[in-house]
C-alpha cells in the first residue's frame, strides 16, 4: 500500500487491529464456536463482498481459497508450502481434509500463484496440473531491534544467559524431540551451562513432547506464545539459534536471528537447504550427532562463531519486506 499509489487496496480480515488504521478494509469476522462458519464465510461472505468491490485481483495469503470470484477478476494465491499434504501425520486431521480437498481446486483455477521457494514450487509441479504463472518471491524480515531488553525484563524471568534458542510453533513438524534430546545427550556428557528455550505458541499433538519436558524444566524452557519485545529480546541474547524443522516452506525465524547476529544451526528440511545453506550449519533432520558436533563447534569456536555471525547480518539484510512488496506488484501487473 505504500509503494503502490496507483491501485487501490481493500483488506478483507476477521477482527478490529489497530494496524488498518486509515486503510480500506472490511470485517468478517471469524467464530470458532460455530460448526462450518468458516466455510460459510469463504463460499457466501466473502463472494458477496467481491462482487460489490468488482476486484482485478483477488489475493489470498494463505492455501486456502480466493473462492466464488466474479469472472473477470484474477485469482491469485500465495502457497507457503505443502505440509499437509507431504506430512498428513504431522497435521491436524480437520487441516489435513480440507487441504486435500481444497487445494486441488485452488491450484487447478488460480491465475497466479505465489511461493516462498523454489523448493514450494517444485512441490506443487510434482504435485498439481495448473495454468497457472507460479512466481517465486522469498520473505523478507523487519530491522533487528538491537536496543532489546534483556528477556527477565520483558516477562520472560525463568530465562538467564547463555541459552540455546528455538523460536515457532511448538508442533510435530518442527522436530523438537531431536533437538531436546540431543541437547539433554550434550548437557549429560559436557556439563553445558547452556539453557534451551523453545519458544512459541502451543500448536497440536506435543503431548508426548510436554510430558518428556516436565522432568526438566529447569534446563529446557517452554515460553508459549511471546510477543513482538519478547521475541526481539530472545534473539538479541541468545548464544546459538537452532531450527530443526523436517520441512519449511522458507523459514523466517532462522533469519530473523541472523539479522541480530546470532550464529544460527539449520536442519536441511525442505527450502532451509536453498535458503540457508552457505550461512548457517546444516544437518539431516535426524541426525543427531552432526547437530551435537555443530552446537559443540560454536560453543568452543569463538572464532567460528563470530564468522558466522558476520556472514549471517550481511545475508539478512537482502530479505526485506519492501522487495518483497515490489515484487509482488509487478507480478501484479503481468496478469492485469
Amino acid at each position: 500500500i505504500k509503494l503502490d499509489k496507483k491501485n487501490k487496496y481493500t483488506i478483507v480480515h476477521q477482527k478490529e487491529n489497530s494496524f488498518f488504521d486509515g486503510k480500506n478494509h472490511v470485517i468478517v469476522p471469524r467464530i470458532k464456536q460455530i460448526r462450518g462458519y468458516d466455510i460459510y464465510r469463504r463460499l457466501i461472505k466473502f463472494p458477496k463482498i467481491f462482487k460489490e468491490l468488482k476486484p482485478d485481483i483477488v489475493l489470498e495469503t494463505s492455501h486456502i481459497g480466493p473462492f466464488r470470484t466474479p469472472k473477470e477478476t484474477k485469482r491469485v494465491t500465495i502457497i507457503h508450502d505443502l505440509t499437509p499434504i507431504l506430512f498428513p501425520h504431522l497435521h491436524e486431521i480437520n487441516s489435513v481434509i480440507v487441504h486435500k480437498l481444497a487445494m486441488k481446486h485452488v491450484i487447478r483455477n488460480a491465475d497466479l500463484l505465489l511461493t516462498p521457494s523454489e523448493n514450494t514450487k517444485r512441490d506443487i509441479l510434482h504435485l498439481y496440473k495448473t495454468k497457472a504463472k507460479i512466481e517465486v518471491i522469498y520473505e523478507g524480515i523487519s530491522t533487528p531491534d538491537q536496543t532489546a531488553h534483556e528477556p527477565k525484563e520483558v516477562g520472560l524471568p525463568k530465562i538467564t544467559t547463555p541459552y540455546f534458542l528455538y523460536l515457532g510453533t511448538i508442533e510435530p513438524r518442527k522436530n523438537l524431540d531431536v533437538l531436546v534430546n540431543t541437547f539433554l545427550e550434550l548437557k549429560s556428557k559436557h556439563n553445558l551451562p547452556h539453557s534451551l528455550v523453545l519458544a512459541g505458541e502451543y500448536g497440536w499433538k506435543i503431548k508426548l513432547l510436554l510430558n518428556c519436558l516436565k522432568n526438566h524444566q529447569k534446563d529446557i524452557i517452554l515460553t508459549g506464545y511471546i510477543t513482538e519485545e519478547q521475541k526481539a529480546s530472545l534473539y538479541k541474547h541468545a548464544n546459538i539459534f537452532i531450527y530443526p524443522s523436517l520441512y519449511e516452506g522458507f523459514g523466517l525465524p532462522p533469519l530473523e536471528a541472523m539479522s541480530y547476529g546470532i550464529p544460527a544451526i539449520c536442519s536441511t528440511g525442505g527450502s532451509l537447504k536453498e535458503i540457508f545453506e552457505n550461512h548457517a550449519l546444516m544437518f539431516e533432520p535426524n541426525d543427531k550427532e552432526s547437530l551435537k558436533k555443530h552446537i559443540l563447534n560454536l560453543i568452543n569456536n569463538p572464532q567460528k562463531q563470530t564468522s558466522l555471525s558476520t556472514k549471517g547480518i550481511e545475508y539478512s539484510k537482502i530479505f526485506t519486506w519492501e522487495k518483497t512488496a515490489r515484487k509482488i506488484i509487478e507480478t501484479f501487473k503481468k496478469i492485469v
